[in-house]
Order: structure tokens, then C-alpha cells, then sequence
């Protein structure tokens, strides 16, 4: 199927994508993998060409004879000159898939990862060849071709679902679920234009869409450069970006923090930088910002693409944020560490005794033992430089550190708890089991979206999506191990393991392993078990050969951020029926006791987190965190700063006031001025009106408008519906539950009575809510000082049942239900 020619660029442009994810590998499994992905590729194609359409320009709408429309000015732009457009895909099938899959599950995650690379450089030359040869037809007619337009690239994913529909997709077994995502993965959609006045293409080549600019392979003709000057957390960069490449993704592709919560979708308006100049500025990002902010040329990353060398000053950028770390003390439990360091006398070899270096360590050490390759490589020269005397680190029955003997042996591991938005750390002495420190920082992968979707979508939307979001997280764990180390005055080689807790999605990225099928139905992750690898595999700098283990997962959307926190608060081992509630960017819920165990997980969205909330924010500081109308002044800052926004404790509270005070009804809605009564006249006179709608002024420039209420609403509804289920899963009446655990950030900062109040959890359980914090992080720290522990986090794994909400009978109802306050 593929020539010569063909089949060795795609050897050395997958070879060159690698180094330049730093995975070291040798031509010889390209050889193979490649050889695999040609047998496995099962290439299909579909495309229709339209000439029946018209385009809207002020609703920014391609629409089509059916009635189905393409939307965004980034493609009616692009393709308003058109006199014909093409709707195409191509896939590659779900061969490919079932065995990268298969290797990951095999944890033969390098293997998985190179037949990844290829097959997406297989899909992105079949792509570029149908474009040249629509290119070779036109041409024959005089008639030129746009670029290729990638939905969720510069323009809304949803577009997506309108190809499949128009060229039906399902023809070739290509499907789309209600995220927006097809299947099979290595599948594209995409659109061109064909006619005599479309802006013809100065560049085309498989290295259009590729991240890596510095690659020596790289052919894009005509690129133009400039460079944009970035002004941020007082520093300053130069970057060099390329003509019409969006300040967004330049942003984030050199690391450069922005607050958003849609991943450059456009649909937050958080990413806030000033220019330099002013520039046009769209309907749709005016609506975003203010008369001031506009006449201060402040812009909207997103929505700025490069034309002209800028400078930009970052306004959104990283602040000091309220992140719990560990607020319950950990429970004592008994220490069974898995790694043992003890100073060892080696037998020297004589004429007598010629046995070779590793009978000797095993000799001394007392029974059958692994070295690793890399210890064995120098093992002589180190017995012999200490006289014979070294400290030996056992795990298991692995040595994974041979040292010179001292009077102090060190032995480290850290429990890591990854959340969506917050990562805590917790550096512990193993041998005594004492806290050394604790470190604690917004997640950076924040940048790329606020939700596990927005992330997921990110990953599979860009070449090196999956590689840049792993990369953000161990570039920052790296940089947790160096500050632990330089405060501590420790060595990494002196830290031999970590325990990682966080949701499924966050799991797969913290190990470079694709989560596309997470988002997709029937939603089924690449792997549930507890994961043992090598923290040298995944790139986090400790002892080369110490471990990075993660806790299992229970589904796609319950992880092991929730079997540690079962684990820190002993569920399992209860005679009383507990319900533990984890809510964040998603929640998470178990019911049971000793007994019996459920779990579900309700997609709340990050609303209570501040996203999604006209004026919302992450816990940092300036963020409103409490409100009560009783007081003067009615609200508390974070940090006792100038409120700059409200974050997810706040929205609950002011509007449990608001349903207190009359000023909003059961269902939702704001009341006027005219209709309240009785409430106090400086509280009454905020009932105000915000870009047109009901809203309430907390702070000057901070309102809370009538679509936070809905939001609040949507996300508060999917908890109370999957508590409500799980308690007819079980047969019990609510009443029978004695103990509520509120576990994390959100969890521990919100006021229970406001939780009531607003129908986040049912008011049967008033008086029954604990906060237990930082659940998750206790729940790592007991797995990794005890192995009898780090085995009943296994052991939990197949106790807890998990109920899927999206397809219970009783769902749709119990979520209308829980709209109501």
C-alpha cells in the first residue's frame, strides 16, 4: 500500500517525534513497529463535495442545503472564498488501537507509545496526499485549495459532529459520542476549499500541525517568523511564532501559565493578556471583557493569532493559591515498609574464593535478591572504592542502591495526591515513617483546561497534546523532588519511591498513556490495576532506580484518588454505613461499609471550582470564600486580599443567602427589586442587571448573574442524583447512613449548612458531615509507609462496585429533581 519513499519518512519523522519527546529508541524498533502499523492499518476514506451552501458572516455560520452548519470565524474566514467545500475523514481503523492498547495493559508503555507516534505519522501523510491530490484536480481547472481546517484546531470541536453527519461516517465505522470525540483514534475530520479566489496555500506539509518547530525535519516553505515578547510573573521571554499560529498555544507551548478553564475553546474568557497595540478585536471576544479593558488593550489570548512582531503581558498568570494539603491527622498504622536500607560487609574474592560480585551481595544480604543492569555495570569499582562496606536499598527483593556506608542511612519516599487543579506532595522518612515536608501547587496542566474533557480533548486534538500535558506534570513533580531535596539538604538518589493518587485521567497522563477512551462511550480505560514502574521510565528525577507506583483505578471516572481516600477513612472496615463525597472538577461518591461497597462518580463539572462562573476563580488568594448577608461586610477574601472573583465555597454560600433572603426562588430564577421583601435595603439595592441579565453585585466589577445560578444548579443536581441512586442501589433508607465524609479542597472549605441549604446533599443527613480533608493524601501516605496497606487499596479494588449514572433508568428523573432548591 505504501512505497519505499513513504514507508522511510515515516520511519524518520516518527524517529525525530520521539527524541523530541525524549524517547530514546533505536532504529531497530522503529524497524518493527513500523512493519507492525502497516499490517495493522485498515485505511478507509469518506469525503463529500459541496457546492449547495451559503455563509452567514454575521452568525459566522457555513450552512448547508440540509440545514447543518459549520460555525466560527475561523472557518468562515478561511473558507468564504470557496465555491466548493470538501467535508472529509480518513481512519486508519481500530486495529491499531486494540494493540496499543494491548501493550499498555501488558505495561509495555514504550512499545505502546511507538506504534502511537507511527500511526499518527501514517494518518497525517495519507491526509496530506488527498489534499494533494484535490489540489492536482483543481489546478487542472484553474481553481486553487485552502489549507486543511481541523475541527478543534483553532476552531470549536463540536463542528466535528456536522462532518460525520454529512459525509456519514458510520459508512467507514467511524463514530462520534456527545463529547464531541471520534472513533476509531487514529481517524481525523477535516474540511478544505476549492475555487479561484480562495487564498491559496503557501505552505503544505505533514509538519504543519506539528509542535515540534526546532525538528531538522520540518518543511513548511514560506513560514513567516515573529517574535512575540511575553512579559510574565517578572519575567520577560522572546519567543519566535509563526504567521497565524494563535498567542494561546504559543503561551502554553513555552510553558507560560494561563488562567483559563476551557483549554483555548474559547468559551471562558480568562486568559486575559495586554498587548501592545491594539489590534482588531471579534463580537465574540467582546463579550468577554470590558468598555476599559478593551480601550487598555486587553485581549483574550485565544483569540489573538499572530500577524506582526508583539509584546504581551500576561495578566492571568499563576497567583498564590489556598491548597489543602492535609487537614485530618493520619490515622496511626502500623509500619511494613517495602524498602529497607542496612550497611552491609562484603566478603573481598581471593585466589580461594572466586565467586563472582553478585553471589557475594547475595551472601550478604541473606537470600536471593535482583541487581538491576545499571548497578551491575560499575559493581566492582564500588565495592572496591568503600573497602567492601556499603549501605544496601532493598525493595521487595530488588536492590535499587548500592552506597557508600554511613553512620546515617537515608531512605525517602513521597505520597503524591495529582487533583485536576491542586497537587500535594508529602516527603516522608520511611524508616522512622515521620513527615519530612509537605509541598503543595496548582496543577500546570490547568493551562490546557480546567476540566478532565477539556484535557482529554486537548491531548487528542494536538500532535503532541498527550506528550505536553505528561510533560507539564513531571517537569513539576521534578521540580516538588528538587525542592524537597534543596530544603531537606537530601539527595534524589536517597528517595527511592513515590505513591501517586489522582483520578483515572490523571493517572494515564501522569504515565504517558492515552485517556481518549475515557471520554468516549462505553468509557473504558486503558487500565484499572495498581501500576509499578520505574520512575526513570516516565522521566521524574529520584534514585535511578526507585519506583513510582499508582493506587488502582475503580472506573473511567473513579480513581485512585478515591480508593485512598476509602482507604485513609476505613469504609471498608466500618460497621456503620458511610457515604464519603469527593467533590472537584467531577464527584466522587462511595456508600457502604464493611460489607458492601458502591461507587459512582456524577459529571458536575468544575463550577464549584470556579469555573464556568462568570466571575469565578480557582481557592487563591482575593477569591471571595464565604458569605453571609447577617455580617458587614458580607463576604471574606481568601488571604484577607482585595476580592478579585469568587471561587467554589463562595458561589454556594451567597447563594444559599440569596434563597434565604428571598432574593432567588426554588427553581432558580432572580427576583426584582419590586418582588423581594423584606430584605435590607444595601442588600436589596445589588439586584442589578449584568450584560443583560438578572444578577447580583457582590463587589464592584463582581456580580453573580443568573447563568452561575443555573451552573450551580446543573452541577449540584448530578450529586444529589447519584447519592439518591446509590442509596436505592443499597436498599436503605437515607436515615441509616451515621457518617458523611466531605473530602477535599471543596469538600473542606464549604460550609455544610450552605451544602444543605442549596440541595448539594439531602438535609436527612444535617448533623452527620465530617471534613476530613485531604482523604486522598492520607490515603497515599499509608500505601506508601505500609505494604499491608498498599495491598488492601488492591483488595478494594475488587470490593467496590461501581454504578454507571449516565445509563441508570432512574437518572434523568432524579436530576430534574435535584434542580430544584
Amino acid at each position: 500500500m505504501f512505497s519505499k519513499d513513504v514507508v522511510q519518512k515515516v520511519k524518520d519523522l516518527s524517529l525525530e517525534k520521539l527524541k523530541n519527546m525524549n524517547f530514546d529508541v533505536d532504529q531497530y524498533l522503529i524497524e518493527e513497529a513500523t512493519g507492525e502499523v502497516q499490517n495493522l492499518i485498515d485505511y478507509k476514506m469518506i469525503h463529500q463535495v459541496c457546492d449547495n451552501f451559503h455563509i452567514d458572516e454575521r452568525e459566522n455560520k457555513i450552512i448547508f442545503k440540509t440545514g447543518d452548519y459549520l460555525f466560527g470565524d475561523y472557518i468562515v474566514k478561511n473558507l468564504k472564498e470557496a465555491e466548493y467545500i470538501i467535508l472529509a475523514i480518513i481512519t486508519l481503523g481500530d486495529r491499531i488501537d486494540k494493540r496499543v492498547n494491548d501493550y499498555f495493559s501488558e505495561s509495555n508503555y514504550t512499545k505502546g507509545m511507538i506504534l502511537d507516534v507511527i500511526a499518527g505519522v501514517f494518518l497525517e501523510i495519507l491526509t496530506n496526499n488527498f489534499w494533494e491530490e484535490v489540489r492536482e484536480n483543481a489546478q487542472k481547472y484553474g481553481k486553487e485549495v485552502t489549507d486543511i481546517f481541523y475541527p478543534g484546531n483553532k476552531w470549536d470541536i463540536k463542528n466535528q459532529a456536522v462532518i460525520c453527519k454529512l459525509v456519514d461516517s458510520s459508512k467507514i465505522g467511524v463514530n462520534i459520542n456527545h463529547s464531541f470525540i471520534i472513533t476509531p483514534q487514529k481517524t481525523v475530520s477535516f474540511v478544505c476549499g476549492v475555487g479561484e479566489n480562495v487564498k491559496r496555500l503557501v505552505k503544505k506539509s505533514v509538519c504543519d500541525d506539528c509542535e515540534a518547530k526546532d525538528c531538522i525535519y520540518r518543511n513548511v516553505p514560506g513560514e513567516s517568523k515573529y517574535k512575540v515578547t511575553v512579559h510574565f510573573s517578572s519575567n520577560t521571554k522572546v519567543i519566535e511564532a509563526n504567521e497565524g499560529e494563535n498567542l494561546f498555544h504559543i503561551l502554553v507551548r513555552n510553558g507560560i501559565g494561563l488562567n483559563n478553564f476551557c483549554g483555548g475553546s474559547r468559551i471562558c474568557g480568562q486568559c486575559k493578556v495586554i498587548l501592545n497595540e491594539e489590534l482588531d478585536i471579534s463580537d465574540d471576544e467582546k463579550y468577554f471583557l470590558t468598555d476599559k479593558e478593551i480601550k487598555n488593550n486587553v485581549r483574550l489570548a485565544c483569540f489573538v493569532e499572530i500577524d506582526r512582531d508583539l509584546e504581551v503581558k500576561v495578566l492571568s498568570e499563576e497567583q498564590k493559591a489556598k491548597i489543602l494539603t492535609k487537614e485530618n491527622n493520619l490515622l496511626s498504622i502500623e509500619s511494613h515498609p517495602r524498602i529497607k536500607t542496612s550497611t552491609v560487609d562484603i566478603r573481598r574474592p581471593t585466589l580461594n574464593d572466586q565467586r563472582d560480585y553478585v553471589k557475594r551481595i547475595k551472601e550478604a544480604v541473606g537470600g536471593e535478591i535482583e541487581i538491576p543492569l545499571e548497578l551491575l555495570s560499575n559493581l566492582p569499582e564500588v565495592l572496591e572504592e568503600n573497602d567492601y562496606k556499603v549501605n544496601i536499598t532493598i525493595r521487595k527483593n530488588e536492590i535499587i542502591s548500592i552506597k557508600k556506608a554511613a553512620s546515617k542511612q537515608y531512605n525517602y519516599g513521597i505520597a503524591l495526591d495529582i487533583g485536576t487543579t491542586t497537587i500535594a506532595a508529602y516527603l516522608y522518612d520511611l524508616d522512622e515513617g515521620k513527615e519530612v515536608d509537605v509541598y503543595s501547587c496548582l496543577n500546570p496542566q490547568r493551562t490546557f483546561g480546567a476540566d478532565v474533557i477539556t484535557r482529554i480533548t486537548y491531548s487528542i486534538s494536538n500532535s503532541q497534546g498527550l506528550y505536553q500535558l505528561h510533560s507539564a506534570l513531571i517537569n513539576k513533580i521534578n521540580e516538588i523532588v528538587e525542592e524537597f531535596c534543596v530544603k531537606n539538604s537530601i539527595d534524589k538518589s536517597d528517595i527511592h519511591e513515590i505513591v501517586a493518587v489522582g483520578n483515572p485521567t490523571m493517572i494515564h497522563f501522569l504515565l504517558n498513556v492515552s485517556s481518549k477512551n475515557i471520554a468516549v462511550s462505553p468509557y473504558v480505560p486503558t487500565f484499572t490495576s495498581k501500576i509499578e514502574v520505574k520512575a526513570k521510565e516516565i522521566g521524574i528525577n529520584i534514585n535511578k532506580e526507585g519506583y513510582v507506583i499508582t493506587l488502582p483505578l475503580i472506573s473511567s471516572y473513579v480513581g485512585a484518588d478515591t480508593v485512598a481516600a476509602v482507604l485513609a477513612n476505613k469504609i471498608d472496615q466500618s460497621q456503620e454505613l458511610c457515604l464519603l463525597v469527593d467533590i472537584g472538577t467531577n464527584g466522587e461518591m462511595v456508600l457502604g461499609n464493611k460489607d458492601n461497597l458502591i461507587a459512582s462518580s456524577a459529571a458536575a463539572g468544575p463550577a464549584f471550582e470556579g469555573a464556568g462562573i462568570t466571575f469565578g476563580l480557582n481557592g487563591v488568594e482575593g477569591a471571595i470564600d464565604h458569605v453571609d448577608f447577617s455580617k458587614r461586610p458580607f463576604y471574606t477574601t481568601i488571604g484577607n486580599k482585595k476580592a478579585k472573583g469568587i471561587c467554589g465555597s463562595g458561589i454556594v454560600d451567597i447563594i444559599s443567602e440569596l434563597l434565604k433572603y428571598g432574593i432567588v426562588d426554588i427553581t432558580g430564577r432572580f427576583l426584582s427589586k419590586e418582588e423581594v421583601k423584606n430584605v435590607p435595603v444595601d442588600i436589596a439595592e445589588r439586584i442589578t442587571v449584568y450584560k443583560g441579565e438578572p444578577a447580583f453585585l457582590i463587589e464592584d466589577g463582581i456580580y453573580v448573574t443568573q447563568k452561575d445560578i443555573r451552573q450551580i444548579q446543573l452541577a449540584k443536581s448530578a450529586i444529589l442524583a447519584g447519592i439518591n441512586i446509590m442509596i436505592k442501589e443499597m436498599g436503605i433508607d437515607v436515615n441509616e447512613i451515621k457518617k458523611v465524609f466531605l473530602a477535599g479542597g471543596f469538600g473542606n472549605y464549604i460550609l455544610p449548612a450552605s451544602a444543605i441549604a442549596i440541595g448539594l446533599l439531602p438535609k436527612e443527613l444535617q448533623g452527620k458531615i465530617l471534613q476530613v480533608g485531604n482523604s486522598a493524601g492520607v490515603g497515599a501516605i499509608m500505601a506508601l509507609l505500609s505494604d499491608k496497606e498498599l495491598e488492601r487499596a488492591i483488595h478494594l479494588q475488587s470490593k467496590i462496585s461501581y454504578i454507571e449514572l449516565s445509563t441508570h433508568e432512574d437518572f434523568q428523573n432524579e436530576f430534574v429533581k435535584g434542580m430544584y432548591f
